[in-house]
């Protein structure tokens, strides 16, 4: 080959290696995944979107079939179910190790002890179903966990909303006294004194319910985090703040159910079972011996911790059930304050158009009023979470706190 092909060759192969290389680059860069569109940061404090109805059955739904929370579940119960199979498969080589001794005879086997009859193969024995019941009970805390947390924020934010309903009409009412005071200052039955009183009283009403709203949005975007929307995603709640329909709880029945089922009860039981193995496996060691001593100790404690745990939750489920009691009564009451407030304002209102009282009567009744309907949004949320708390309690209860 001469000079000029060699070097023609070589022209050749250089092109198609640059093309080859420059193709892979190409490649490389045509693969690479796109990253993420930036998400849109929402200039004000308006929320945004295509609106999305939510009832309290809607948002449970969601929270417990997707989402972090969900997830995160997900993956205690996988973890616990994987720790299980490792037990399981431990258990399987102990026994497969057992079953090869027995075809050897026991001359040879002077040194050697059978796996399954140790202690550690005792307790796995033991730990391999209380894993796999764990892993359900687990998942199912959890979940309940996270209906509890989506119930206190679905209905934190109708309180936010009832809130603001309240520091409207409050606002409306102080613009009514105000201009009546007007009307009475203009015919020279009250004095400019009275005059300025209004206007402070509309100012401040003014500044609640700037407060209100701001509460609303805080509690939107709490609502929008926990359920795993846009923080500025609009959402529109359909349900409305009201007492959650429960039927009469026997509470005998609910502390019987919270005994047999709550899980600290679960775990202790399983830690006993474990302590006594252990103690049984002493039984060749003095009774004096640090040992066995030990060993004894442990079972007591635990012995105490379970009877103290039972004991302790029979307190809880007394005060729980003691607290929706009184949440009841007191709702009943602060219903019977609102009625008798707004009647009140409404006498007062008149006698102060009639001249019969003055301005303060006035104010001061629609003050009770305002605050009278604010306690009774206030306490409707603290039943319903603590109809939804007792519920959880008589169950598997909310587990260790995390």
């Amino acid at each position: 080959m001469g000079i000029k092909m060699k070097k023609k060759f070589l022209g050749v192969i250089l092109t198609l290696v640059l093309f080859l290389g420059c193709g892979t680059v190409f490649a490389a860069e045509a693969e690479a995944p796109a990253e993420p569109a930036p998400a849109v940061i929402v200039p004000n404090m308006n929320f945004t979107g295509e609106a999305i109805s939510l009832s309290l059955e809607d948002a449970v739904a969601r929270i417990t079939s997707a989402g972090p929370g969900y997830e995160s579940a997900l993956l205690a119960k996988e973890t616990l179910d994987a720790q299980a199979k490792g037990q399981e498969d431990l258990w399987a080589a102990w026994r497969a190790a057992s079953n090869a001794m027995m075809g050897v005879p026991s001359s040879a086997l002077t040194a050697t002890i059978n796996p399954t009859k140790t202690v550690e193969a005792k307790i796995v024995k033991i730990t391999r179903p209380y894993l796999v019941d764990q892993a359900v009970i687990g998942f199912e805390i959890d979940l309940n966990n996270l209906i509890y947390d989506t119930t206190k924020v679905y209905h934190s934010v109708l309180q936010a909303a009832e809130l603001l309903r309240i520091s409207q009409d409050n606002l409306q009412v102080q613009k009514d006294i105000l201009s009546n005071t007007n009307k009475k200052f203009e015919l020279g039955v009250v004095s400019k004194m009275d005059v300025l009183s209004a206007e402070s009283a509309v100012q401040e009403a003014a500044v609640r319910v700037n407060t209100a709203e701001s509460n609303l949005k805080s509690a939107k975007m709490s609502f929008n985090m926990q359920l795993d929307y846009p923080l500025m995603q609009n959402v529109v709640l359909t349900d409305s703040l009201e007492m959650a329909v429960t039927g009469p709880i026997d509470l005998a029945s609910s502390v019987k159910a919270a005994l047999a089922t709550r899980n600290e009860l679960n775990q202790l039981a399983y830690r006993l079972e474990s302590t006594n193995i252990t103690l049984e496996s002493k039984f060749n060691s003095s009774r004096y011996s640090a040992d066995y001593l030990t060993a004894a100790l442990d079972v007591k404690q635990t012995e105490k911790l379970l009877k103290d745990a039972k004991t302790g939750i029979e307190l809880e489920i007394r005060s729980k059930y003691m607290s929706i009691q009184n949440l009841t009564d007191e709702i009943a009451a602060a219903k019977k304050t609102v009625a008798n407030a707004q009647e009140g304002y409404r006498l007062a209102d008149l006698s102060y158009t009639a001249g019969v009282s003055t301005l303060v009567d006035v104010q001061n009744t629609q003050l009770a009023s305002y605050q009278a309907q604010l306690g009774l949004a206030s306490k409707t949320l603290e039943y319903n979470l603590a109809v939804s708390d007792f519920t959880i309690a008589t169950g598997y209860g909310k587990g260790a706190a995390k």
